[in-house]
């Protein structure tokens, strides 16, 4: 009755403004609803649409069984509108093949977990399994199997290739610098690509010492790593999602020096940002305007710890981290103390204290009916 009065256009039009758990329960209505809401033309307009609603994801784990991994999406409004106190929000726990799993990366939608297969040696994994998860239509993949020895020494990262509209895993071995990539919804295989610079020294192997791991941008259709070359310099290396390839990225001009706190990656804005301390006092972030560009570097924002809440020792190479911004550009959320506790730049005052949560590891997310198969 109700398209004989609405044209189907309209139709999509209004329901692709509905949260995705609406339309879940509108595919139960009817067969034609159903069909619209899976269409692979409606999934994006879908995604289009949520976008502008940016959420953020944040990762816990229960300490009484070290298998029972949890992920809480929310929305970032809720995040600025509550300054100060504990995030309560239902999280969504998932507890597979009995694995500790990790959250390597976020995107439409779509989290990519990693879980590591124990042996009697502890370090030295025989697999590692991978997952794709949308944790809004509680879907998630068949699992796909990375084989290696001492597998805990490979890093990962998660990314999308426009080009192809393809989800891809990317495993290298800082050592050996072998690169494997798996695509999903491809032949499902893994392929060996061209190997990982060499002479290089991955920045997130000396960040896992402090707690930290797999770090890394997905900007723009690529992957990129900060790393250390031999002679104790920074360089950005990006691998190209499309055509697989790498290039380098210098940062910004004058930071070419290992200093005492390790700088990072972030991407905010869809931006490539470079993010460092300076002299003890303040917290720089340079944006790259045009990805790619080394002229392009702009100094985007310059925080001095005075005016934030916290009591910055530059001796404890504790570097925060920038999780996101609002969408008026006005307040940036940032990661301090190990991930522990985050920081609202705008107020200037500590929010969201969580119990178990790594706040490091919190990847901006949005809504989606995006597909794990």
């Amino acid at each position: 009755m109700l398209r004989e009065f609405i044209p189907d256009e309209l139709i999509t039009e209004v329901l692709s403004f509905l949260p995705v758990k609406s339309l879940m329960r509108l595919k139960c209505l009817n067969k034609s609803w159903k069909t619209l809401i899976s269409d692979p033309a409606f999934i994006k307009l879908h995604l289009k649409r949520s976008a502008r609603n940016k959420h953020l994801a944040l990762f816990s784990r229960i300490q009484q069984t070290s298998y029972n991994f949890r992920v809480a999406p929310f929305r970032l409004h809720c995040l600025l509108e509550n300054t100060s106190g504990t995030i309560t929000v239902p999280y969504f726990p998932i507890n597979k093949d009995r694995v500790s799993l990790n959250v390597v990366g976020s995107c439409n939608g779509l989290f990519c977990l990693v879980g590591y297969y124990h042996t009697p040696t502890y370090i030295n994994y025989k697999k590692i399994l991978f997952y794709l998860w949308n944790p809004a239509t509680r879907t998630l993949s068949n699992k796909i199997k990375f084989y290696c020895e001492n597998c805990f020494k490979w890093r990962v990262a998660f990314g999308y290739d426009n080009s192809t509209e393809t989800y891809k895993i990317v495993v290298f071995n800082p050592e050996s610098y072998e690169v494997s990539v798996f695509n999903f919804g491809g032949n499902n295989i893994w392929k060996n690509i061209q190997s990982f610079p060499v002479v290089l020294l991955p920045l997130d192997r000396v960040l896992a010492s402090y707690g930290y791991r797999d770090v890394y941008a997905h900007v723009n259709d690529s992957l990129n790593w900060l790393v250390i070359r031999e002679e104790s310099q920074f360089v950005i290396i990006s691998l190209d999602l499309s055509s697989e390839t790498y290039r380098q990225l210098l940062p910004p001009q004058g930071f070419d020096k290992v200093s005492l706190v390790l700088p990072t990656l972030a991407m905010l804005m869809d931006s490539l940002c470079f993010c460092h301390d300076f002299n003890g006092t303040n917290f720089i972030i340079w944006q790259m305007k045009e990805f790619g560009v080394q002229e392009s570097w702009i100094q985007f924002l310059k925080i001095s710890y005075q005016d934030l809440p916290i009591v910055y020792n530059v001796c404890s190479r504790l570097p925060l981290f920038p999780l996101c911004l609002s969408e008026n550009g006005d307040t940036l959320v940032l990661a301090w103390d190990r991930g522990k506790q985050a920081i609202l730049y705008n107020t200037a005052e500590k929010t969201g204290y969580t119990d178990n949560s790594k706040w490091y590891g919190s990847k901006e997310y949005v809504e989606s009916l995006v597909s794990t198969c």
